[in-house]
């Protein structure tokens, strides 16, 4: 969905309500949700443990990471996935060290200057022979279209994070990856780099366990005069300590860096998070707890937001917490939808904030599921710091199933451990249930959120993603009296119902073929190639099948058949209502591509389909 669309809305939302009658309610702030986008085209397996960022010189330049399961012998590789349309489209890259020794824990980030960078741990051998976690780093200059020699930070590393300094102080456009090492220490340290990404300098300690509790690095930040802050969460790992039933807790703590990364101040306790080991499907939406920081705006300005998976009221939820002082001091927990249906479950929280201070909090829902685990994606917005919530909006347009057929696939492994082989067989269903350690979302420059989430629909985890904006209507100007109000009004426009074939395109998403029903799956969009807006209802019309051109000669097909989507019948025609597609949006703008409707057919003989007519109407203003 391009920007200019969301824009579209927001003046239309602003104009609305300064031309209302005297005694309407004033316009309450709203979320609209765009069309759900398809990130991963690279093909049929799962992509998991996500991340995204946005370049601050671009807003339509977006990059993600994903481990995806790509090896040839089997395993998992990192990608990147790239796009300079705003999400229309994406460039997958993959990289030969992953590709050789497979990989994991992919991050990625935006330098002020508008460079990307990648990072990616690598499962490769160090100088004796022996299998290590190498952290490794690229660099890109034209937004992650490609990518710059591999930079290796060395091994025994684990979870690296990366924040980027976007501020004009001292430290302007320094980067940091936080990350993991020194077992059964467990130490958290901070590589930096001080020239945009071309050299590293590092790790320095941050934080330490002890050796009596491990610790692992969450999501670092840089708060408006170039503080850096790194939180980290504790969790019991010696034997006599580690529970596998009942209740277990876990606190986030962060330490504060004031010299650009040198050195780091006492740690500061955030939250202590509860757990349930006997909640054997809620757990698999446990992660970590997700942290963003304002920067930028100007009324909650260094404010430090967090949300975290928590089981204090029974099923697991998201809960939400901020600071107001640098960590010294937080807010008690709150639920972030308290009206979440009791059986629920929540998970995978991520947290963003916009340059108006807006906060951002996205996460899988099992709110709409039929089996228990099935999971939509949701949202909701804070425009007081942290304070309330608007109520959540549902972002996904179709459920997932994250226990699908796709994702149960086996990727096998061979590792040595006490001189004997073992063999490892390991899916995307029972290492990373809930799609991953974390799930990404970001902000861009013009206020537009962009869940980048797993999404199982098919049932195979495949990188969606959609736009996502919050409308806060324009303050009112002082009302003209009823009758000039009216007259100033302009009159509704006309519209009306036309084919629009010569308007639209057709774009299609990976197909689906079920064997046994001999029943065809084919995710469909559609892109407004005109120059005016089409709107609701947009409707694709099967209207039968063959050629119909009498100066052709008539083959003889076997039958088939397209499945109604309203009755589930099979039939010569069939309306399928791209209506919903558009996410909440009202009009599917010029350039803009909905979201994908399935349309479906079944085949008698499923070798020799036919030619299928079709139609495709919506309105429009003449």
């Amino acid at each position: 969905m391009s920007r200019l669309t969301l824009g579209a809305v927001l003046i239309a939302i602003a104009v609305g309500s300064m031309i209302a009658g005297a005694a309407e309610t004033p316009a309450a702030p709203r979320i609209l949700v765009g069309p759900n986008m398809l990130v991963s085209r690279d093909g049929d397996f799962p992509h998991v443990e996500l991340i995204l960022a946005t370049n601050p010189k671009n807003a339509k330049n977006l990059l993600g990471g994903a481990i995806t399961y790509t090896r040839p012998a089997g395993g998992t590789a990192c990608r990147t996935y790239a796009t300079v349309d705003g999400g229309t489209t994406w460039r997958p890259s993959e990289f030969a060290e992953q590709v050789r020794w497979g990989g994991a824990d992919p991050y990625v980030a935006f330098t002020p200057h508008g460079t990307a960078i990648f990072t990616a741990l690598a499962s490769a051998e160090d100088e004796k022979g022996q299998i290590r976690g190498f952290l490794h780093a690229w660099r890109s200059e034209d937004g992650g279209l490609s990518w710059g020699p591999t930079m290796n930070l060395g091994y025994s590393y684990d979870h690296e994070q990366i924040t980027v300094d976007q501020t004009t102080g001292r430290f302007a456009g320094r980067i940091y990856i936080g990350t993991l090492y020194g077992y059964p220490e467990y130490t958290v340290g901070v590589f930096r780099s001080e020239d945009d990404g071309r050299s590293w300098i590092g790790p320095v300690d941050a934080a330490s366990g002890g050796g009596t509790i491990g610790i692992n690095v969450v999501q670092p930040m840089v708060l408006s005069d170039g503080t850096l802050v790194v939180p980290y969460a504790d969790f019991e790992f010696l034997p006599d300590k580690v529970k596998y039933e009942g209740m277990s807790s876990s606190t986030a703590w962060l330490v504060l860096s004031e010299d650009g990364g040198v050195s780091f101040g006492a740690p500061r306790k955030i939250q202590t998070m509860q757990y349930n080991a006997d909640d054997k499907v809620g757990r698999n939406l446990g992660g970590f707890p997700a942290f963003a920081a304002d920067s930028r705006s100007k009324q909650y300005r260094d404010r430090i937001y967090v949300a975290w998976t928590d089981h204090r009221y029974g099923a697991i939820r998201v809960l939400f917490s901020h600071s107001e002082d640098r960590g010294l001091n937080w807010s008690e927990p709150t639920l972030i939808d308290p009206e979440v249906p009791e059986g629920a479950m929540q998970g995978q929280p991520v947290v963003a904030v916009n340059p108006d201070g807006v906060v951002g909090v996205t996460w899988y829902d099992t709110r709409d599921a039929t089996d228990g685990f099935q999971f939509h994606q949701y949202f909701a917005a804070s425009l007081d710091g942290g304070g309330t919530f608007l109520p959540p909006v549902r972002v996904s347009s179709a459920i997932s199933s994250p226990l699908g057929p796709g994702n149960m696939k086996m990727g096998p492994s061979v590792f040595e451990h006490n001189g004997t082989s073992l063999l490892s067989l390991v899916s995307a269903a029972s290492r990373w249930p809930g799609g991953g350690d974390y799930m990404g979302m970001a902000a861009d420059k013009n206020g537009v959120f962009h869940p980048f989430w797993a999404d199982a629909r098919t049932g195979t985890f495949q990188i969606y993603t959609a736009a996502v904006s919050v409308a806060v209507p324009a303050v009112e100007p002082e009302r003209a009296p009823a009758g000039e109000a009216a007259a100033a009004a302009a009159a509704p426009p006309v519209r009306v119902k036309a084919v629009v074939d010569d308007r639209v395109e057709v774009v299609f998403d990976p197909t689906r073929f079920d064997g046994a029903a001999k029943v065809a799956g084919i995710p469909a969009r559609l892109q407004n190639t005109s120059k005016k807006p089409i709107y609701p209802p947009i409707t694709l019309t099967v209207t039968g099948f063959g050629m119909q051109d009498p100066e052709l000669p008539e083959y003889p097909y076997p039958p088939m058949w397209v499945i109604d989507p309203a009755t589930g019948a099979g039939g010569e025609t069939a309306v399928y209502d791209f209506s919903g597609a558009l996410g909440n949006l009202e009009s599917l703008e010029p350039g803009a591509l909905s979201g994908p409707v399935v349309l479906q057919f079944r085949f008698e003989d499923p070798t020799m389909p036919q030619p299928i007519r079709f139609k495709v109407e919506g309105m429009v203003e003449p």
